[in-house]
């Protein structure tokens, strides 16, 4: 509207008593908000590279330290202090061993096991 009412030369006009000035100062507040969140948006960009850089850094202190609890004679992979860090003990992993539920299934060449059906063998049944 401010740049229409300058294009028309109706800055000087009143309409229903305002005119051009009271509408620019008006609307201004919300110029001026708008302004301030596209700097600070800007400034959390810039703050948000400098915290993952940060935490780039800052993980390979973890890593380092995690490592070196491992390690101690006094602790170890098995400590309470290993624990409270956040993760698992070597004595309370599962082994990783699966087994498949379909496993009798499948030794006998049956596809029944998966949801498909086995191909026609010919002979009648």
């Amino acid at each position: 509207m401010k740049e229409a009412l300058q294009n028309n030369n109706a800055t000087g006009v009143d309409f229903a008593g305002m005119d051009y000035a009271q509408f620019v100062s008006g609307v201004a507040p919300s110029f001026d908000q708008r302004e301030e969140y596209e700097g600070n948006l800007m400034l959390a960009v810039g703050q948000r590279q400098e915290i993952e850089n940060a935490d780039e850094n800052s993980a390979t202190y973890v890593t380092h330290m995690r490592d070196a609890i491992r390690c101690h004679p006094d602790y170890g992979p098995n400590s309470a202090l290993y624990v409270q860090c956040g993760y698992i003990a070597d004595n309370q992993r599962k082994s990783g061993l699966t087994r498949g539920q379909g496993d009798a299934d499948e030794s006998n060449g049956s596809n029944e096991a998966n949801g498909e059906t086995p191909p026609p063998t010919g002979e009648a049944e």
